[in-house]
């Protein structure tokens, strides 16, 4: 692969082209969609919890999360219904359109276009992209489109100083503030990163500027009813999520959290760092001479962002003292970082490494996509690890439950694994959790349902029903257990059996209103 300014006079393949780019993330998420959706319907971490939460559509929902992802969720369950189809589909047409976004940005900060697009394949290699996304990531994913879309319009804005561009900048951090509370560090990084660098700083247009709050607070103006009606409750619920209110002194609390960004951040690298260095070492012990005396000024905006959110980062965990640091919560502070690395490689030929990379890149999402299956197949311990939750057989519940009358019933479940699945069996049910409080009116019938584990109960059921409900006196009116039997591609049915309580409730009963 070249990568001189001759090649910008050649023709561009199509997989170096937006539509290109767009298409193949789209297609590796279709694939990992499929496979999910095709193999079990069972909702895994961060979804089933979702899908309790969306049975109404709210302008808000919770203090500690915005409610973009709660409406793109309801909105595509209304096509899908509340299943795993619905929420695959969110977060893959999602990951697609911030792939887009980081690829015209790195378009514009690479002269090869094949590099740039071999720049947005390149995300894969971040862990928590090409892996852990898979099974969990809600709100990080409108957390990163919304990043990706803001740091394009941004740079548009300021080539061109159309103020079109600064209102849609404008809109799109709307939309990354109604994904997640930390966006607005992001945008202050981007216009902290341009205010600094000579070049950006004469760009920027102050009228243009004044407008993208203007544009934000428009987009972001039915949660921010929502939080008014709700009172000052945001500050002691995020101030709790984030470990500030922890009895251990400030300093403690705030070493704690800088140790933690520190590691999070080397974690959320790998394997992307490493394999860059490993195959252009001689970049960095300074081997080979560049072909070009610096990164261009786009590139250059890019690795200022991420220096800059990394040290207003730290900067808010010394000054909050707050713990609550985690590596999949690194997204904003690395999502440029690749387009500058891509930048930098670029001045320096590496014809053949590029190829290797490519190779590496394709080879992790083989391997990535490969792994998963055994799993699927073969849930137990060796195979994925873990509980293995993504097959725990919730079908089996839903003929037992329907004899009973649950399919328009009040289901109360003991957490939100249980919830969420629950709804999917049963999706006229109304579903409550401890956590999730119903929105919808009682119904006639109403059930509690808890998890017993893989162990055969030793108590009868009602009477383990008050301790499964934390001391309930009330009586319940049945009580029964369900088992289900997981799958196993060879291992004989019964392998592994889980067993629930069912307790029907007399629908006057407190927990049931």
């Amino acid at each position: 692969m070249t990568t001189t300014s001759d090649t910008r006079s050649a023709e561009t393949p199509l997989y170096a082209t937006p539509v290109g780019v767009w298409a193949i993330v789209a297609l590796w998420g279709l694939g990992h969609l499929l496979l999910r959706a095709l193999s079990t319907p069972v909702l895994g971490t961060d979804d089933m919890f979702e899908n309790v939460l969306v049975q109404t559509l709210q302008p808000g929902y919770m203090l500690r999360q915005p409610p973009l992802y709660e409406w793109l969720l309801w909105s595509a369950q209304q096509v899908f219904g509340p299943t795993i189809w619905a929420a695959l589909s969110v977060k893959y047409g999602l990951i697609s359109l911030a792939a887009l976004f980081l690829f015209l940005v790195a378009r514009k900060a690479i002269s090869d276009p094949r590099l740039a697009a071999l720049c947005a394949f390149s995300y894969s290699l971040y862990y928590q992209f090409g892996w852990n996304l898979h099974e969990g990531v809600t709100h990080t994913v409108v957390l990163t489109t919304a990043c990706a879309a803001s740091a394009f319009f941004f740079i548009k804005a300021q080539e061109s100083g159309r103020i079109g561009f600064y209102l849609l900048f404008g809109a799109v951090a709307g939309a990354g503030l109604l994904g997640k509370h930390s966006f607005p560090l992001f945008a202050l990084a981007l216009l902290i990163a341009a205010l600094s660098d000579p070049v950006w700083r004469t760009r920027i247009k102050v009228t243009g500027v004044i407008l993208v709050p203007v544009a934000a607070a428009l987009v972001y103006s039915p949660y921010a009813f929502w939080i008014l009606s709700e009172g000052l409750k945001l500050l002691s619920s995020v101030s709790e999520t984030m470990g500030v209110t922890a009895e251990a002194s400030h300093v403690m609390r705030a070493g704690e959290g800088l140790g933690k960004l520190g590691f999070g951040l080397l974690g959320f690298s790998v394997p992307l760092l490493p394999v860059l260095l490993l195959l252009f070492w001689p970049r960095y012990f300074g081997r080979v001479p560049a072909t070009t005396p610096a990164v261009n000024d786009v590139a250059r905006l890019c690795g200022r962002t991420v220096l800059t959110m990394i040290v207003l980062t730290a900067l808010m965990i010394a000054i909050t003292g707050a713990t609550y640091v985690k590596e999949r919560h690194m997204h904003p502070l690395m999502l440029l970082l690749p387009i500058y690395l891509f930048a930098d490689l670029e001045r320096f030929g590496f014809q053949k490494q590029w190829r290797w990379l490519g190779a590496v890149i394709v080879t992790v999402i083989a391997v990535a996509f490969l792994a998963r299956v055994p799993g699927i197949l073969a849930p137990d311990k060796f195979w994925c690890g873990g509980k293995c939750r993504h097959m725990k057989p919730y079908a089996d519940l839903k003929a037992p439950l329907s004899e009973l009358g649950a399919a328009n019933a009040t289901l109360i479940a003991d957490n939100g694994y249980t919830g969420g699945n629950l709804r999917v069996l049963f999706p006229d049910a109304r579903v409550v959790t401890k956590a999730i409080p119903a929105k919808t009116d009682a119904r006639e019938k109403c059930f509690f349902v808890w998890d017993e584990g893989d162990r055969q109960p030793k108590l009868p059921a009602d009477e383990r029903y008050g301790k499964a409900t934390f001391g309930e006196t009330v009586e319940p009116l049945s009580a029964t257990y369900l088992t289900g039997s997981w799958p196993h591609l060879w291992k004989a049915e019964g392998w592994r059996t889980t067993w629930w309580g069912v307790a029907e409730l007399d629908p006057d009963n407190p927990r049931c209103r």
